[in-house]
């Protein structure tokens, strides 16, 4: 016991407190006490605060200022009353009513005119950059900071992108009409094609790179993907081919001239949708009339073969990562394993279930083999699997959860690890009726909120499925095989692919969301592609490349010329002709003898070949045996990969040069970064210089002139304003002259214009989170790879060692090739 407590004890009607107290006096204390405390909260003090200024700022919204409902229900009446008493209300403009929208779909359907959206594209652009290419909006990034937080989804959990800007082709006809018409578009030495026998019965996905009729192995279109339907008894059958938004056009014009289709319902190719600022409702509504019922209406056929676009008609997600099985458990929901009692008898869903018993059961045990341990690349590679599932909404979990998989009782059996059969891949998706069914008898978001509302969820986050069990959704699941290689990350990139009728992409996507998905963009794809090392599905050759090139070197030029002259690089002191892109033809032509068009090289055998070389340089390579073997080789552009080999990053555009044999002496003897190229001499300097003055001495003579003619005029007239400036003309001619003086258009020789040969260029390139260094994708011509081969077998050189140099820098630096295939 302490001082205090002592001298209390001493003192005269001091009582010690002991263990009971006065309930009532207690409880009216504390009472007296809160009301105070509320009194306090309600009464508004004298001060200009509003009662929504009271709330912290994590809760503060700018619209609670003039709009009531958007505050918490208890202060609501409060913070009404306080704005009636407001002197100067917030009075809405007569331009708001007139600006605004009638309803919002008409507002979203305005604002497509410049790049179509996907169905996801609102949830998007909360959340992502948005940029427009090949006429969609396209998430890139998101606006936080999630590059690593993607590589790790990708590797550890889960990435999921909206791919839906894939677009569809529909051919149904008889198999070898279909078949002959497209080999006239194909290869087999590009890999398998359309009548291979893996893809015949509908259980796989094929890839091939498509030609114009003939004209392999010149005039290249791009990379397709396909998968035939499961009905192979029936004498028609039906071939989906997805293509690349780019190239959808070229290839749907391709198969028109092949097969010799004519137009169906030409009436609904001439009506386009409204672009107008203020688009009526008869128009907009008659569109949509259009779309919903004939599926865009684009249709031809030649009386044996039908081909439908099915542009836009069909959604598609892409999940990628090691728990790609168990978000899909989690999502999905098989629609047999409910009460079939709610259905008609002349349903199709109905009659699905009697007549394709055996394929529902396969699929259910191959749906309850995605909660076990499995992951996507322990299942067949390209298999394609059907699915009838039920709303995703019904399934949803209460709180966003990471799925994980459950047990590891249910594990992929032995007889579907290395084919499925074919009632694995069955599936109603590819009935349009039933995909137009799906969409219309969707439930809005207002009916699963009131269902969620009413029933209790259970241990499973489900509710009461057997009384709403009206949508029945048929899908269509893909694997895609990852890495290849066992000495990077085996399986880096598998996952799966869900194909889904329209309108469903949004429920399917929060579904997933909620199930610990890391939403991911455009970027992503790219970085996956350099990370695998996959060559480029649109190559130099084609016309999308070329198309895709010439924007970029446009928006490299204008990013580096709105930069003051001071802060540019001067590119002829570093010897670089083009930093903004690749000139594959100058390449070629110095490189190849007989040089007339660009080809790049995909034979399958070829690549395989070289690339066992490059692995195995020990032995001495013969060249005249690869001239004599492989004729083609020397006229064709070979696509390569390349890794730094030590510190330094790799940027588009580069340089990749022959080092000389004393290079190679210095890399295994010396511990160095590379070679440095001699500053080269800047002739346009002093024209630049002199122009520069030229050109304000004349703006100031304009100057004066324009000042004195104003004096003259009477102060009387009105004066006229010019929307154009009278110097712009001679501006933009002397910026177009100082363009021409900061980088040349006269190419001099490519070949040998700095001190390093030059092999080719670097197209793309990142830094890989796998291998820990700088790595890059590209493309050399075939006498330049032959001239590597010489150097290598001369100097035995154990690994391809080659040079690469960035636009901005004058250092070479070392790294390792090899070809991709």
């Amino acid at each position: 016991m302490d001082h205090f407590h002592k001298m209390l004890e001493n003192t005269d009607g001091h009582i010690r407190p002991g263990n009971q107290i006065d309930v009532d006096s207690f409880i009216s204390a504390r009472n007296q006490e809160i009301q105070a405390l509320l009194t306090e909260i309600n009464t508004p003090r004298k001060n200009n605060k509003m009662i929504f200024q009271r709330l912290p700022k994590k809760m503060r919204r700018r619209v609670m200022s003039t709009t009531v409902k958007r505050m918490p229900k208890d202060l609501q009446d409060a913070h009404k009353k306080s704005i009636e008493k407001q002197i100067n209300k917030h009075v809405r403009r007569r331009k708001d009513y007139r600006c605004r929208s009638k309803t919002r779909r008409l507002d979203y359907l305005r604002r497509q005119k410049n790049g179509i959206w996907l169905e996801t594209h609102v949830w998007f652009a909360k959340r992502f950059h948005m940029v427009l290419k090949d006429g969609y909006k396209l998430p890139k990034h998101s606006h936080d900071k999630t590059y690593r937080a993607c590589y790790r989804a990708i590797g550890n959990h889960c990435l999921v992108q909206d791919i839906s800007y894939i677009s569809c082709i529909e051919l149904k006809g008889p198999y070898d009409q279909i078949v002959e018409g497209l080999m006239h578009h194909v290869n087999q030495d590009c890999g398998r094609t359309f009548k291979a026998k893996c893809y015949e019965r509908g259980t796989r996905e094929g890839s091939i790179f498509m030609y114009r009729h003939d004209a392999y192995p010149y005039e290249a279109i791009g990379r397709v993907s396909f998968f035939w339907d499961t009905y192979i008894e029936e004498d028609t059958r039906t071939l989906w081919i997805w293509t690349e938004p780019s190239i959808y056009k070229q290839v749907a014009n391709e198969l028109q001239i092949t097969f010799n289709f004519k137009q169906v319902d030409s009436e609904f190719l001439e009506w386009e949708p409204p672009v107008l600022k203020k688009p009526k409702l008869v128009e907009t509504a008659n569109y949509l009339k259009v779309t919903e019922v004939s599926e865009n209406g684009f249709s031809y056929t030649n009386g044996a073969i039908k081909m439908n676009l099915l542009k836009d008609t069909l959604n598609r997600l892409r999940l990628t990562g090691p728990l790609s099985n168990s978000v899909l458990n989690h999502v999905l929901y098989p629609a047999d394993l409910i009460n079939s009692n709610n259905y008609d008898e002349g349903d199709w869903w109905s009659s699905h279930l009697k007549n394709f018993r055996t394929s529902c059961n396969i699929q259910k045990e191959l749906w309850e083999s995605l909660s076990g341990a499995n992951r996507p690349e322990s299942y067949p590679s390209n298999c394609v699997i059907g699915f009838h599932t039920i709303d995703p909404r019904l399934v949803f979990p209460k709180k966003r959860t990471k799925a994980i998989p459950s047990s590891k009782d249910f594990l992929l059996s032995d007889d579907y690890s290395l084919t499925l059969p074919t009632a694995a891949s069955y599936s109603k998706i590819w009935d349009s009726m039933v995909r137009k069914w799906s969409t219309q008898n969707k439930m809005s978001n207002c009916k699963i909120n009131t269902l969620r509302s009413k029933y209790v969820i259970s241990g499973n986050d489900k509710i009461a499925l057997d009384e709403h069990s009206m949508s029945v959704i048929p899908i269509l699941l893909i694997q895609r095989p990852g890495q290849c290689q066992p000495i990077y990350r085996t399986g880096y990139g598998s996952g799966w692919d869900i194909v889904l009728p329209a309108k469903w992409a949004m429920p399917f996507w929060l579904g997933l969301i909620m199930n610990g998905c890391q939403p991911g963009g455009l970027r992503d794809t790219t970085t996956m592609v350099i990370e695998r090392c996959l060559p480029q599905s649109d190559g130099p050759d084609t016309d999308a490349g070329k198309i895709r090139a010439v924007q970029e070197k446009e928006e490299a030029m204008q990013k580096h010329f709105k930069l003051p002259p001071q802060m540019r690089n001067n590119y002829i002191k570093l010897g670089f002709q083009t930093p903004f892109h690749c000139p594959w033809d100058i390449l070629c032509n110095e490189w190849m003898s007989n040089y007339n068009k660009i080809i790049v090289l995909r034979n399958i055998k070829v690549l395989t070949y070289l690339q066992n070389l490059t692995s195995k340089l020990k032995e001495k390579i013969d060249v005249n045996k690869l001239k004599t073997e492989f004729s083609d080789f020397e006229h064709c552009l070979i696509p390569i990969s390349l890794t730094i080999l030590h510190k330094g990053i790799l940027k588009s555009n580069s340089h990749v040069c022959l080092p000389t044999s004393n290079d190679l002496y210095k890399l295994e003897t010396e511990s160095n970064l590379g070679p440095l190229e001699k500053i080269h001499k800047d002739l346009n300097d002093f024209k630049r210089k002199v122009y520069r003055l030229e050109h304000k001495k004349l703006l100031r003579s304009l100057r004066r002139k324009r000042i004195s003619e104003k004096k003259k005029r009477n102060t009387l007239c009105k004066r006229v304003k010019n929307k154009i400036s009278p110097t712009s003309q001679i501006v933009k001619e002397y910026l177009n002259q100082m363009r021409k003086l900061w980088i040349p258009e006269e190419q001099l020789s490519l070949k040998n214009s700095c001190s390093r040969v030059i092999l080719g260029f670097s197209c793309q390139s990142h830094f890989s989170f796998s291998k820990f260094k700088s790595v890059g994708i590209g493309y050399m011509p075939g006498p330049a790879l032959l001239e590597l081969f010489n150097l290598w077998s001369e100097c035995k050189s154990n690994l391809p060692y080659v040079l690469v140099r960035n636009p901005s820098t004058n250092q070479y630096r070392y790294a390792l090739l090899s070809i991709t295939s």
